[in-house]
């Protein structure tokens, strides 16, 4: 429970603090692409950057608030994903350690990771859906506009089925699986490492 309540601690705090940049980060995911006339666009016009788009949105579309837009949903994913990642970990880790022994070993350890990284990934990825859907929700030519977390549940549940709360989860998986389990392993060597510079 003490795994769980502070991974979702950490994981609100990071993200409080780099959300605008998460949100620069997917409008330059999409924004070449003109959701009202695709292909129309000017090939020798060149597209805000990282910064300029900080700018525009700020300016445009409603000041501080509007670099946080869709952060609800993404907390209430971040933090639950981010708990349920360490929990799992830790409970896994224990599981496939041999009797005896205090650690697994590094193929164990990698196991565990992506165990543990699938499992909170597939608790939490409707959370994520829904964060991706808010980022884009003011850019024009996309179609419907939320209003709230629950009008966006209930649209997404009417016209795509449960399914659409899922979407993209596969591909999702195949990355974050092998993600999380070279950063848990690399956290674990690193923190042998250093460990082992204090008693030395």
């Amino acid at each position: 429970m003490s795994r769980l309540i502070c991974g979702g601690a950490a994981g609100i705090t990071s993200v409080t603090v780099t959300y605008p940049l998460d949100i620069v980060r997917t409008r330059l995911s999409i924004q070449s692409a003109s959701f009202v006339a695709l292909g129309q666009r000017d090939a020798n016009e060149k597209l805000p950057g990282m910064f300029k788009s900080i700018v525009l949105i700020y300016r445009n579309e409603g000041g501080v608030i509007a670099l946080y837009r869709g952060i609800i949903p993404t907390v209430a994913g971040v933090a639950p994903y981010v708990g349920l990642n360490f929990m799992t970990y830790e409970s896994v880790r224990t599981f496939l350690t041999p009797e005896g022994e205090k650690t697994p070993n590094a193929l164990r350890k990698l196991v565990a990771g992506a165990i543990s990284g699938a499992v909170a990934q597939t608790c939490t990825y409707p959370f994520d859906v829904l964060r991706r859907r808010f980022q884009i929700n003011t850019m024009s030519g996309i179609g419907y506009k939320y209003t709230s977390i629950w009008d966006a549940v209930k649209v997404i549940v009417a016209e795509e089925g449960l399914r659409g709360l899922f979407k993209g989860i596969v591909p999702n998986l195949l990355k974050v699986a092998p993600s999380m389990a070279s950063s848990w392993l690399s956290f674990e060597l690193t923190r042998d490492f250093l460990v082992g510079l204090e008693d030395n």
